[in-house]
């Protein structure tokens, strides 16, 4: 028995040794490959990638990197490194499969770039055909970057824009072109001036002495005119100098100007109409109004100056009695609540019956923002017009339809005006559906259904077409059930015709006796 466990205590320290060995052995040949991959690219700038992280670098690359600003090591930030020098690198990194990938410098430097796919691993090493090192790659940065300045200053120089710098007194210490342009040709040409003056064309701000960005908007006049540029002019200020960018506005300015001509135009327009204006916001407050609406409400100037609400305008009003008094006062305001809303859908449209006798025709218009616009109109003298023609028309036909004789009047150009009841149950025409449905030829109709054949009617249809002088007809006619019926046509103002029927007695015919002498006959005789 002990020397079972003596036997297993050996194969245990046996397998020990063998681990411990094998565990130095691995670790001795992982320091040698990295020694031997540090000997084959310490002079070489190589990157490793897996997937999108940067996962390993030489100290060239990193130095690199550090160098160009770039603290996130991904692979996007890669490419916006090396693709100015090696065109579209993002191209050939999504092509890589299984071979490599060698790419030539696109900026005329002899330059290379390759590319190593292992499995999930790409390698990236940069090199100059066979060896490169950070000096050469920061001196195609360094040309780059030098290139750019050139444009950059190329661009500011023939900017449009005019811009400058000031220093902390406020005295001029650069100027692009189209700034000294714009100095020059304000420059007194007896004088003789520097290039560049002193003094900055525009006034600076006492307000701009803080960081900090600050906006403006400034005229510059020409010499010798009174006509003036407008600019707006951004500043921005740091601690020890400021930076000024002006950009014409005359556009605006002109937009402006007539924008504010427009408004007074309307404005002048509007205190000459004789219909109350009165325009609300979307906060339902007075915005604008004209004198019509003072006289026509009786409101005073201070009160709708103050740009009181709605309600308020009505309350008072109601209190003036310019309100048409409803019921109750509940239904009174909810009535008004109802009528804004409708005058902002545009479809407000209500006669106001005053209690002094005065009719107002308000008119709701909706307006851009929420705003909307009440249009009072005194349509008193219309209403009381209107109720006066009504009337006489009114009176008109009640003393037609007392007439027994059926009558009815036709226009020149042949509709029926007017007719009374007795015509109505005459001819079977229901005048309760109005008159405009019947003309004097559906009428000629009926009259040559009802009455035997007869000339009458053709000659009652030539004279209402005449336009010359008329001279009133009489005719007989016989109906249908054997009665006799006169028709008569006068011809009235406005080149109407007036047509009468009146029903005639039948003429007694004579009877003479047998007996008596035929002098016709005797004179046949001889």
């Amino acid at each position: 028995m002990a020397l079972g466990l003596l036997d297993l205590l050996m194969v245990a320290l046996t397998a020990g040794s063998v681990v411990v060995i094998g565990i130095a052995a691995m670790g001795f040949l992982q320091r040698s490959n990295t020694r031997k991959r540090s000997s084959e690219t310490s002079d070489k700038i190589a990157f490793l990638l897996d997937g999108d992280d940067i996962t390993d670098a030489t100290c060239e690359a990193a130095l690199l990197m550090s160098r160009a600003g770039i603290f996130a090591p991904d692979r996007d930030s890669l490419i916006s490194l090396l693709e100015p020098t090696f065109g579209n690198l993002r191209f050939f990194l999504d092509k890589c499969d299984s071979d490599e990938i060698v790419l030539s410098a696109v900026d005329g430097s002899s330059g290379m770039l390759s590319i190593t796919p292992g499995g999930q691993l790409i390698r990236i090493a940069v090199g100059m055909r066979s060896t490169a090192n950070v000096a050469q790659i920061e001196t195609l940065t360094a040309t780059k970057e030098n290139t750019e300045l050139a444009e950059l200053r190329a661009v500011v120089k023939n900017s449009p824009s005019m811009m400058w710098r000031t220093d902390e007194k406020g005295q001029l210490v650069w100027a692009n072109r189209a700034y000294l342009a714009a100095s020059d040709a304000r420059a007194d040409p007896e004088v003789k001036t520097p290039r560049l003056s002193d003094q900055p064309l525009f006034e600076t701000e006492s307000d701009l002495l803080d960081p900090g960005a600050s906006h403006r908007r400034s005229p510059l006049k020409a010499k010798g005119s009174d006509l003036a540029n407008w600019y707006d002019i951004t500043t921005f200020q740091t601690e020890t100098s400021a930076f000024h960018y002006a950009t014409s506005a005359d556009s605006i300015v002109r937009a402006e100007l007539a924008q504010r001509k427009f408004v007074q135009t309307i404005s002048q327009t509007f205190a000459q109409l004789s219909i109350g204006l009165a325009i609300f916001d979307r906060r339902r407050q007075l915005a604008t109004f004209n004198p019509a609406l003072l006289d026509m409400t009786g409101l005073n100037f201070e009160f709708l100056s103050g740009r009181p609400t709605l309600d308020s305008i009505l309350d008072r009003l109601r209190e003036t009695r310019m309100l048409p008094e409803p019921k109750n006062y509940t239904s009174w305001r909810d009535q008004f609540r109802a009528m804004e809303q409708a005058a902002k859908d545009g479809t407000y449209f209500e006669n106001w019956d005053l209690p002094d006798g005065q009719t107002f025709r308000v008119t709701g218009r909706p307006h851009p923002d929420g705003a909307f616009a009440l249009l009072f109109e005194d349509i008193s003298a219309e209403v009381s017009l209107t109720r006066r023609f009504r009337s006489e028309i009114e009176t008109s036909q009640a003393v037609l339809d007392h007439i027994e004789d059926a009558v009815v009047v036709f226009s020149n150009a042949g509709n029926l005006v007017m007719a009374n009841a007795a015509y109505g149950d005459l001819w079977g025409t229901d005048l309760t559906g109005g008159l405009m449905q019947y003309d004097l030829r559906v009428e000629l109709h009926k009259w040559q259904d009802r009455c035997t054949p007869s000339r009458i009617w053709t000659n009652l249809r030539e004279f209402s077409k005449q336009m010359a002088l008329r001279q009133s007809w009489t005719d007989h006619a016989i109906m249908d059930d054997g009665r006799h019926i006169k028709c008569q046509a006068d011809p009235i103002a406005g080149g109407m015709t007036l047509v009468r029927f009146k029903f005639d007695r039948p003429m007694t015919p004579t009877i003479q006796k047998l007996t008596q002498t035929d002098t016709a006959l005797l004179g046949a005789k001889g």
